[in-house]
C-alpha cells in the first residue's frame, strides 16, 4: 500500500511538470543570479601587481642662446630592477603663436617631439632645439622604462621667442 501511495504522488509530479518545472526553476534562478552579480571590482587594463609607477622628472631648466633652447633636467632616483630600469626620456612640446592672447584656462596640446635615451649611470638630462620667432614655446619631459612604462610629466617650463 506505501508503495502505491508513493507511486502515485510521483504521477501527480510527473504530470503536473515536475521536472520540466524544476529545470525551468534552476535555469530562471541563474539567468537571474548572472543578471544581478555581473562582476565585482573597477573594470581597467591589468597591471602586475607589484607595479610602482616610474618617478617624475623635477627640477626641468631651460637656457636660451640664440635661437637654440637647451633643456635641462637630473634623473630621477628610482630602484627599479633590471627589466624595469630606467631607459630615457620624453620630451613634449607646445608650440603657440605669440599672437595669440594666453588661455589660463585652456588646454595646452602638447606632442612628443623627441626621445632621449639615457646612455650612462651619470647621465643628466639634456636636449636641445632651434626655435622659430614668433612662438611660445612649452615643454615637459617624462620618464620611461625598459618595459614601456611611462611616468607622469614634469611641470612644464615656457619660453617665449
Amino acid at each position: 500500500m506505501m508503495s502505491f501511495a508513493k507511486n502515485q504522488a510521483s504521477n501527480r509530479f510527473y504530470r503536473a511538470g515536475g521536472v520540466k518545472n524544476c529545470r525551468l526553476f534552476c535555469v530562471a534562478m541563474l539567468t537571474v543570479f548572472i543578471l544581478l552579480f555581473p562582476a565585482c571590482g573597477k573594470k581597467a587594463p591589468p597591471v602586475p601587481p607589484t607595479f610602482v609607477a616610474p618617478p617624475v622628472v623635477k627640477g626641468l631648466k631651460t637656457v636660451l642662446e640664440k635661437n637654440i633652447v637647451k633643456l635641462t633636467w637630473p634623473v630621477p632616483e628610482w630602484e627599479g630592477k633590471d627589466e624595469n630600469a630606467l631607459a630615457g626620456f620624453y620630451v613634449y612640446r607646445s608650440q603657440i603663436p605669440l599672437s595669440e592672447k594666453p588661455c589660463e584656462d585652456c588646454p595646452v596640446r602638447f606632442k612628443k617631439t623627441a626621445d632621449v635615451r639615457i646612455k650612462s649611470v651619470k647621465f643628466d638630462g639634456l636636449y636641445a632645439e632651434p626655435l622659430e620667432q614668433g612662438f611660445r614655446y612649452s615643454f615637459k619631459v617624462s620618464v620611461y622604462t625598459d618595459s614601456g612604462y611611462e611616468g607622469e610629466t614634469s611641470e612644464a617650463v615656457i619660453v617665449e621667442y
